[in-house]
């Protein structure tokens, strides 16, 4: 799926990356005892699984129109992403309590947020392999054929 000639899912993407990561470092900041921080990862967190959810749609749709060849590796990154929005929205009900964010970090939170960012690296790195390797979503320039 594409807007202007650019492929929307990898131009989402980068937002969710960016946020997860961020919170999952906030989280071992607050750990350590900066309890400012797990209020940010909470906010970083709750950003990130919105605009993933919104980048699902146009990867879903890119993923139909994958070559057999990419198929399995477009399945993984799904599945590995699909992981990690999972994880992270359970890190994300562990950061509220009671409808505010908790005042400090919880095991529970960091925990399921740190297995989220293991499967947002592993899923990263099938979308690379998408990209890179296959071509997925690239821009085709018709002029030099």
């Amino acid at each position: 799926m594409k807007i202007f000639g650019h492929p929307v899912h990898t131009m989402l993407i980068h937002f969710p990356i960016a946020l997860w990561s961020l919170a999952s470092i906030c989280d071992g900041v607050a750990v350590l005892g900066y309890q400012e921080a797990w209020r940010a990862s909470t906010w970083l967190m709750g950003v990130g699984v919105v605009i993933a959810t919104i980048a699902m749609i146009p990867g879903l749709i890119d993923l139909a129109k994958l070559p057999e060849d990419a198929r399995v590796t477009g399945i993984t990154h799904m599945s590995y992403m699909g992981l990690a929005w999972m994880f992270y929205l359970l890190s994300l009900v562990f950061h509220i309590d009671q409808g505010t964010i908790s005042s400090a970090p919880n095991l529970w939170g960091v925990a399921f947020g740190t297995v989220g960012f293991c499967c947002l690296m592993i899923g990263g790195y099938f979308g690379a392999e998408l990209v890179y390797r296959h071509g997925a979503g690239q821009i085709v320039d018709k002029s030099s054929t």
